[in-house]
């Protein structure tokens, strides 16, 4: 619903594309724009400049190297991409039909596949430095068991009291079931610390930085388009890989053959490499989500006792579709060797 006061808030965005609003509805962080000239889709993001620059670069990028599955960006009437008002920065694109009537697996296949299509067009193989291997080993290690140790000063403290709260005894229940998860974490980070010292080669992509079917519009004839890649970076594709394998196994439906189909999907593509396999089961496998949980409980969450312990019931059911996900990733097939990257879709140092 629009108000005056909406339209008059983001009437001086506007005013830079030449656009005069009718009717302005909100649809969460983006704006339903109606004009005379068309409808359009208005996005509010919080960026620094020199994020600004490389969300632009990156959009700009994606179309020159042949991947055109991209919500294009609207140009200011002064040539910017962008615009800055106060502490948010908004950007202009087409507005696309709500894609609410294409659900489940179709959804995935169309991200998955995007997102192997951009890592196919932008892999580079990386100068190899076992010291920057290490550093990362010795880094991701020590954050991992540092959560392990605060999780069991929680577990000691709990078992401390005469009454536990319903909260602590579920956790309790699972928690010896949930440091083996962290321990094969740690393992499978070993794997990938030698099988990148073994191979001496090491990966990296653009990477869309927030996998979502939410990210996933269709265009009128039908084609699958994604957005928001405001947090869109250089690093190993297992990035976007755990992102999106962690939100799909909340769903209570999905298992492990939905997730090894997709995998298979996404490596028609873009075939993984071994150390890129461990890394994956071990992004995956450590227990994040339910520390977190841990964590919104001891700092005083808005939630009742009783929507915290349903919080982290459905966060233990999903590491354990993931567990069980990750013991058969383990076995399954290498789809084979990737090729090296084509190195003209990179500039002279080495960049998308």
């Amino acid at each position: 619903m629009t108000t005056g006061g909406e339209i008059q808030n983001y009437g001086p965005v506007l005013f830079y594309y030449d656009l005069y609003p009718e009717k302005i509805e909100s649809i969460g962080k983006v704006k339903k724009v109606i004009t005379k000239r068309g409808t359009f889709a208005l996005k509010e993001a919080v960026m620094e400049d020199g994020e600004r620059e490389w969300f632009t670069h990156v959009i700009q990028r994606l179309s020159e190297i042949g991947f055109h599955q991209v919500v294009p960006l609207y140009p200011t009437k002064y040539g910017d991409y962008t615009v800055k008002q106060g502490s948010k920065v908004y950007y202009l694109m087409p507005w696309f039909p709500s894609s609410g009537e294409r659900r489940g697996a179709y959804q995935d296949e169309v991200l998955i596949d995007h997102i192997a299509r951009i890592h196919a067009l932008t892999v580079k193989e990386q100068d190899f430095s076992p010291e920057v291997a290490e550093h990362s080993l010795q880094y991701l290690m020590g954050r991992w068991e540092s959560r392990q140790y605060e999780m069991e000063r929680f577990t000691e403290m709990a078992e401390q009291r005469t009454y536990m709260s319903p909260f602590e005894l579920t956790y309790l229940s699972h928690f010896h079931q949930t440091m083996r998860m962290a321990e094969d974490a740690k393992r499978s980070l070993n794997n990938w610390y030698e099988g990148c010292k073994r191979e001496k080669r090491y990966r990296s992509v653009l990477c869309h930085g927030k996998v979502s079917r939410s990210h996933l519009l269709y265009s009128q004839t039908g084609e699958g388009h994604l957005f928001n890649f405001e947090k869109a970076v250089l690093d190993t594709p297992v990035r976007d890989l755990a992102m999106y394998f962690r939100k799909a196994a909340h769903k209570s439906s999905w298992n492990r053959d939905d997730g090894l189909s997709m995998l298979r999907q996404y490596e028609k593509q873009f075939p993984l490499v071994y150390e890129e396999r461990e890394l994956l089961i071990s992004y995956l496998s450590f227990p994040e989500p339910i520390f977190n949980a841990v964590d919104a409980y001891q700092n005083n969450s808005k939630l009742s006792q009783i929507e915290m312990v349903h919080v982290l019931e459905s966060r233990l059911s999903a590491m354990k579709r993931i567990r069980d996900f990750c013991e058969h990733l383990s076995r399954f097939p290498l789809a084979g060797e990737q090729n090296p990257a084509d190195p003209n879709i990179h500039n002279k140092d080495g960049h998308i």
